[in-house]
């Protein structure tokens, strides 16, 4: 599994995934940003975490901390095929991230689905709110071997789903 999010949410977002039962060490943006995140690390993942903002309007960027670019549709779509083993689930938790380039980027690269909201998220910093609680939920499901339906389901409503809803995780 990878999680990529903002340094000032890792606790949050590495608690919400602890509770799910995945112990992941996080990377941040900052120090990462969208030239030096290692994009191939996606593909040795069967889970994509990104717990970063999306901003309304900006259909091409999502950003770290002070709003720092961390992650480009572009960049995925030039790299091609970067889900070069497939079956890949894309996690987007942040705001508006369905509603952005990332979901067709993704997809286009090789990802199976991708789940997210077309909406701003709420979340906390220290406790988990309601887009880390259902984060957490949809994780716990797809590692129990749940479909991405009842993943998307389980998130209470936060999230919808790009792609193949019958998709199951399949763990690496």
């Amino acid at each position: 599994m990878l999680l990529y999010c903002c340094k000032s949410w890792a606790f949050n977002n590495w608690l919400g995934l602890w509770r799910a039962g995945v112990m992941v060490r996080p990377l941040t943006c900052p120090p990462l940003n969208s030239a030096s995140f290692p994009y191939w690390k996606m593909d040795a993942a069967s889970l994509v975490y990104v717990a970063l903002h999306g901003m309304e309007g900006v259909e091409d960027v999502l950003v770290g901390d002070d709003r720092i670019p961390a992650l480009s549709s572009n960049r995925i779509k030039d790299m091609g095929g970067i889900f070069a083993t497939g079956g890949q689930v894309v996690i987007l938790e942040g705001c508006f991230g369905l509603s952005t380039a990332f979901p067709q980027a993704f997809i286009d690269a090789g990802a199976e689905v991708v789940i997210g909201a077309r909406t701003p998220t709420v979340d906390r910093r220290v406790t988990l709110g309601p887009a880390g609680k259902a984060g957490s939920r949809a994780v716990r499901v797809l590692l129990n071997c749940g479909t991405v339906a009842q993943a998307v389901t389980a998130a209470g409503g936060l999230f919808e789903a790009v792609g193949d809803l019958s998709a199951r995780l399949r763990l690496k």
